[in-house]
């Protein structure tokens, strides 16, 4: 086999059937520390424990682990590391704890006994690891663990939100054949910004400078947004993008299931999770008494739905992500059933973002690979004009040849009551920042926030000509300096 990537313990190989293989060696732990891993559940007293899950901001709660076994384990070359084994070992994962802690990986699925266990590696994508459970007790004992540690009952299946913001959906007997199955969506530490999204192609300036004037709406006119796509395609992280692309004095009131976005550097977000008694349709109807200036659902599935577009029919701004391949199916899960929104009531949508992954040149990459225009609707049918089109050939977006993002400019420029050539002055204005900020490596979430942040209030300042001809010579992908 082929070495295509070490790092720590980690080899990624390709297979004699030319697919890679995950393989996890054992870390040179001295004996005194195996000991320290073995016994790392008495580390953490109920009253620690308990603290940890009460704190709110989620990405934090690790740090707050972190800081609570450094206290407490000897200082050594393998401190770091031992650390992080320690952590997935007290949040339940035992053997799996090692998968848990690697940051290139999104996904860890265990299908059963004597079958490998499975990772989705950033890189590389799908791959068989060598680890593989020999019984059925060996998984069970991961299943309790992880369960008594989150207060659930052991059930044929069991869905949950892990301490540290990963999801867990548990199938045991007498569903699954092979015996009980995990698979573990892990919380990303962070998500990428805009101008990450922009350096690894996800889309280019052009449409990300469209987005966001859309969001921002020129303070006058925000676009409500739909951000749609498969499983994994990058629903999530798109919406943060763009969220923190809204002006910092807004409002932002963020719903969630399982808390994902992070919208680090801003003073005004309210971030709320479902609890028991408390769904996703009750805090979306909350939110209306809150004065929002936006309203954002991590992700649309049910009954929420209506209350959320019920929102934006009385004048509130909206932006969610949905399960849906491609615009005109998006609208069609609106209108069915679980969530049942009129057709009326859906043309309150101005944009529809459909992202995509798939292997290109045997790499998985994300794209947005469709951006939709509403344009109305005659009937009972959603008038749908799609503006932005992905070309494999080109890997990019580009635009619609019959209807192009002139006309949603066209619309800006009739709301906001000024002339459509001061609209593509804003544009540009937008364009010739991102381009800038992705030239100067400013891929921080905090950093890119204040940034945005000194545009906002310095926006009449800023020299709308130099922004113009800046923007026309760069409208390819920016590069990296």
């Amino acid at each position: 086999m082929e070495l295509l990537e070490k790092y720590g313990n980690k080899r990624v190989m390709l297979g004699d059937d030319g697919l890679p293989k995950y393989f996890v060696d054992p870390y040179p732990f001295t004996e005194e520390e195996k000991k320290l891993l073995q016994n790392s559940d008495r580390l953490f007293t109920p009253v620690e424990m308990e603290s940890v899950k009460r704190e709110p901001d989620v990405s934090l709660r690790s740090a707050v682990l972190e800081e609570y076994l450094k206290m407490k384990l000897p200082d050594s070359k393998n401190r770091e590391f031992l650390v992080e084994a320690a952590i997935s070992r007290v949040l339940g994962y035992g053997v799996l704890g090692d998968l848990v802690i690697d940051q290139n990986l999104e996904e860890i699925m265990v299908n059963g006994v004597s079958i490998p266990v499975y990772v989705f590696h950033k890189k590389y994508g799908m791959c068989a690891t060598n680890i593989i459970f020999d019984n059925r007790d060996d998984i069970s004992r991961i299943v309790s663990k992880i369960c008594w540690i989150h207060g659930k009952d052991i059930e044929p299946i069991v869905d949950l939100s892990a301490i540290d913001g990963s999801r867990i959906n548990i199938t045991n007997d007498p569903i699954a054949i092979h015996g009980p199955s995990l698979t573990i969506r892990k919380q990303k530490k962070s998500l990428h910004t805009i101008t990450e999204l922009l350096y690894n192609s996800t889309l280019d300036v052009d449409l990300a400078a469209l987005l966001w004037l859309s969001v921002d709406g020129m303070r006058m006119a925000p676009a409500n947004v739909l951000i749609a796509g498969m499983i994994g395609s990058g629903k999530t992280t798109m919406l943060n993008a763009l969220v923190s692309l809204t002006p910092p004095e807004d409002r932002i009131v963020t719903i969630e299931e399982t808390p994902e976005l992070q919208l680090s550097g801003r003073g005004n977000w309210v971030p709320l999770t479902c609890q028991k008694g408390y769904d996703m349709e009750a805090l979306v109807r909350n939110t209306l008494r809150m004065r929002p200036n936006r309203i954002v659902v991590g992700e649309i599935r049910g009954s929420e739905a209506m209350a959320l577009f019920n929102a934006m029919n009385v004048g509130h701004k909206g932006m969610g992500t949905l399960h849906a391949n491609s615009s005109r199916e998006a609208i069609s899960r609106l209108e069915s059933p679980p969530m049942n929104v009129p057709t009326r009531v859906i043309t309150n949508l101005d944009l529809i973002v459909i992202m995509s992954i798939f292997n290109y040149h045997g790499i998985p990459v994300r794209r947005v690979t469709e951006v939709t225009e509403i344009g109305g609707r005659e009937g009972e049918t959603v008038l749908l004009g799609t503006i932005y089109q992905w070309d494999p050939k080109r890997d990019k977006a580009i635009e619609n040849a019959e209807r192009s993002p002139t006309t949603y400019l066209d619309r800006l420029a009739d709301k906001v009551k000024i002339s459509k050539r001061n609209v593509v002055v804003e544009l540009n204005k937008r364009k010739a920042i991102l381009v800038d900020l992705v030239n100067r490596s400013v891929f921080d979430q905090k950093q890119l926030a204040a940034t945005i942040g000194e545009f906002y209030r310095n926006e009449s300042e800023f020299d709308a000509e130099l922004a113009k001809e800046f923007a026309k010579s760069t409208s390819r992908n920016p590069e990296r300096s």
